[in-house]
C-alpha cells in the first residue's frame, strides 16, 4: 500500500477521532450549532417524503402486500401461487417475503402511513449514510450538501414503495461500513448480519456480495501507481472471511440456496430485458436521468485531467460496474448515483470550510422538512388516481370484484385485483409466469396478434377490464359476443353474454403452441401498463366489422 494512501486514511481518521473529542468537550449551546449544509441535507430527505406523498400506489407494491397479508394469516412463506387462475398451485419462489411480510405487518399495526416510512424512510436512510461515508473521506460540508442534493435526485428516479427502496438502504450502509473498517477492521463483523437481512428484502443482495469480493480482490493485489489508488487496504484474511460468512448469510432464508441460483438467473433473464421497462436501457430524452448519468461522469474526467488530487480506486470500479449495468437496465441509477457520490466525495472543490456553524441551521432545516411534508397530499395508501398511466381503476375493479366469472385484465391493474382478491390471468410477477407462454399470450391478446375469443373461451373469461380506446376495447365494442358494462376513467369493462360454446377436443390454446422456454419478444413492454396500440391498428381492426 503507498504511502500516501496511508497517510490520507489515517489523517482523515485521526481528523474525525480529534473532532468527536472537541464535541465532547464542547459547551451544550455549541453543540447545537450545525453547519448550513444540514439544511439542504435534511431538505433532500424531506422532498423524497414529499414526492412519495404526492403519487399513489400503484402495480407491483399490490401483490406483495397481498402476499404478505397472506403470509401474516397463515403463519407461514408462500410457496405456490394462490392469486391466478392460469399458474394456479405453481411453484413461487418468494424471494422478498421478509419485505412483504414486513411492510403487512406495519401497515396493520401502524396504518396505511407506513407505505410513506418503507419507502421514503429508506431513501432518507440511504442519503443520511452516505453522507456520513462521504464526510468520513474528507468532503467539506458544503459539498456533502451538493452531493446529497445529486443523492436524492437518483433515488427520486427509483423512489416507489417497493422492496429496492430498502436496498438503497443496505447499499449505502453496506459502503459506510466499509468506510468504518478502513479505520477500525472490528467493524466487518456488521456485514453478514447486514448481507443476511439484505437476502430476504431483495434480491439487489448480489450487488452486495459482490462489493464484498472486490474488497477481497484489494486485499491480494498489488498496490496501483497513479492517482487511482486504494484508499486503504482491508487485511485480507478478515475480508475473505467476512466475505465467506457473509455468502452463508445469505442462505439462511426459507429457500436456502436456491435463492442464489433464482437471484442470478433472474437478473440475468433476457426475457425481464425484452418485457419490463426498468430493465431495459435509461432513456436519455429525459434531462434528469442524462444529468444523473453523465453529469458525474465528466465531473469525474475533469478532476482526472486538471487536478492532481487522487481517487479512491474501489469506489471508481463500483461506480464504473454499475454504470454498465445502468446502460444496461434503468434500474440501477439509483445504486449508480450513490456510486458516483462516493467517488465525488473524495473530488471535493475545497477542504476549507468557509462557512461556520450556526444555531439556526437546525431551526432552519426543521422549518423546511415541515414545509416540505405539509400540505395537501394523496391519502397514505390510496391507489393512483388522475396520474395517467399509473392511474388503478378503482370503480371498474370495484366492480369486476362483485361479480361472478373470470376477468382479463392488463398487467398493470393484475396487482391491483389481486389486492382485491380477484384471481388474475397474469400480473407483476413476471418469473413466475417464466416458461408457461402465458406471458407471450398475453401480449399477444392484447396486441390483436391472435383472436382473443379463442383464448378467452379457453380460460372461461366472462369479464375483460381493459383500456379505453385501445385496440382490444374496440375489437370488443364491435364484438356481438361481448357488451360494454362500465366505463370509468380510462377503464372499460366488458361482460360476455351467455356461456361459451363447449371446447372443441381438437383445440389447442396458443400458450401450448408456445415452447416452453421461449417467450416471444414483442416490440411492447409490459411496464407501460397499458400496453396500447397504434391508432392505426385499432382503425383497421375497427373498420373490419
Amino acid at each position: 500500500m503507498s504511502a500516501d494512501a496511508v497517510d490520507e486514511s489515517g489523517a482523515s481518521s485521526s481528523a474525525h477521532e480529534r473532532s468527536r473529542a472537541n464535541d465532547a468537550s464542547r459547551p451544550v449551546g455549541s453543540r447545537l450549532r450545525f453547519h448550513p449544509a444540514i439544511i439542504v441535507i435534511i431538505g433532500a430527505c424531506a422532498a423524497l417524503f414529499h414526492q412519495i406523498m404526492h403519487v399513489g400506489l400503484s402495480g407491483d407494491i399490490y401483490f406483495h402486500w397481498a402476499a404478505g397479508v397472506w403470509m401474516l394469516d397463515h403463519h407461514s412463506v408462500i410457496r405456490t401461487d394462490v392469486f391466478s387462475y392460469t399458474v394456479a398451485g405453481r411453484h413461487w419462489l418468494a424471494d422478498e417475503w421478509g419485505y412483504e411480510v414486513a411492510l403487512a405487518w406495519l401497515v396493520r399495526t401502524f396504518g396505511a402511513g407506513s407505505f410513506w416510512l418503507v419507502s421514503a424512510g429508506s431513501c432518507s436512510a440511504a442519503v443520511l449514510l452516505g453522507a456520513a461515508t462521504w464526510r468520513r473521506a474528507g468532503a467539506a460540508w458544503l459539498w456533502i450538501a451538493a452531493l446529497s442534493a445529486l443523492a436524492a435526485g437518483g433515488l427520486v428516479e427509483g423512489l416507489a414503495v417497493r422492496p429496492q427502496d430498502p436496498s438503497y438502504m443496505f447499499f449505502a450502509a453496506e459502503l459506510f461500513l466499509l468506510s468504518l473498517a478502513r479505520g477500525r477492521t472490528r467493524w466487518l463483523i456488521a456485514l453478514p448480519p447486514l448481507l443476511l437481512v439484505w437476502a430476504n428484502v431483495h434480491g439487489s443482495f448480489l450487488l452486495g456480495l459482490g462489493v464484498l469480493g472486490l474488497e477481497v480482490l484489494w486485499s491480494v493485489l498489488p498496490d496501483f501507481p497513479g492517482r487511482l489508488r486504494l484508499s486503504r487496504r482491508l487485511p485480507t484474511r478478515p475480508i475473505a472471511a467476512t466475505a465467506a460468512f457473509s455468502i452463508g448469510a445469505t442462505f439462511v432464508n426459507p429457500h436456502g440456496v436456491a435463492l442464489l441460483g433464482y437471484a442470478l438467473r433472474v437478473s440475468s433473464s433476457t426475457e425481464l430485458t425484452s418485457l419490463i421497462q426498468e430493465w431495459q436501457s435509461p432513456n436519455f430524452h429525459g434531462l434528469l436521468v442524462l444529468f444523473l448519468v453523465v453529469g458525474p461522469l465528466l465531473w469525474l474526467i475533469g478532476t482526472l485531467g486538471c487536478s492532481d488530487r487522487p481517487l479512491a480506486l474501489e469506489d471508481v470500479v463500483i461506480s464504473f460496474v454499475l454504470l454498465v449495468a445502468t446502460l444496461h437496465a434503468v434500474r440501477f441509477l439509483p445504486y449508480l448515483v450513490l456510486a458516483w457520490c462516493a467517488v465525488l466525495s473524495r473530488a471535493t472543490p475545497s477542504r476549507t470550510e468557509s462557512i461556520r456553524p450556526s444555531l439556526l441551521s437546525l431551526p432552519i432545516a426543521i422549518v423546511l422538512a415541515v414545509a416540505l411534508v405539509a400540505g395537501p397530499h394523496i391519502a397514505a395508501g390510496a391507489p393512483a388516481q388522475g396520474q395517467s398511466e399509473n392511474d388503478m381503476p378503482v370503480a371498474a375493479a370495484a366492480f369486476v370484484q362483485r361479480q361472478h366469472g373470470r376477468v382479463f385484465s392488463t398487467y398493470w391493474w393484475g396487482d391491483y385485483l389481486i389486492h382485491l382478491g380477484v384471481p388474475v390471468f397474469v400480473d407483476g410477477r413476471t418469473d413466475l409466469y417464466f416458461g408457461t407462454g402465458i406471458l407471450s399470450t398475453y401480449v399477444d391478446v392484447s396486441s390483436l396478434y391472435v383472436e382473443p375469443d379463442a383464448i378467452f373461451r379457453h380460460w372461461d373469461v366472462q369479464w375483460v377490464l381493459w383500456n379505453r380506446s385501445s385496440a382490444l376495447s374496440t375489437y370488443l365494442l364491435k364484438d356481438h359476443h361481448w357488451k360494454l358494462v362500465l366505463s370509468s376513467g380510462d377503464a372499460e369493462v366488458f361482460e360476455h353474454l351467455g356461456p361459451w360454446y363447449p371446447r372443441r377436443t381438437h383445440f389447442r390454446p396458443h400458450i401450448s403452441a408456445t415452447p416452453r422456454d421461449e417467450i416471444t419478444e414483442q416490440h411492447v413492454s409490459l411496464k407501460t401498463k397499458d400496453l396500447r396500440d397504434e391508432t392505426d391498428t385499432q382503425q383497421q381492426f375497427a373498420s373490419s366489422f
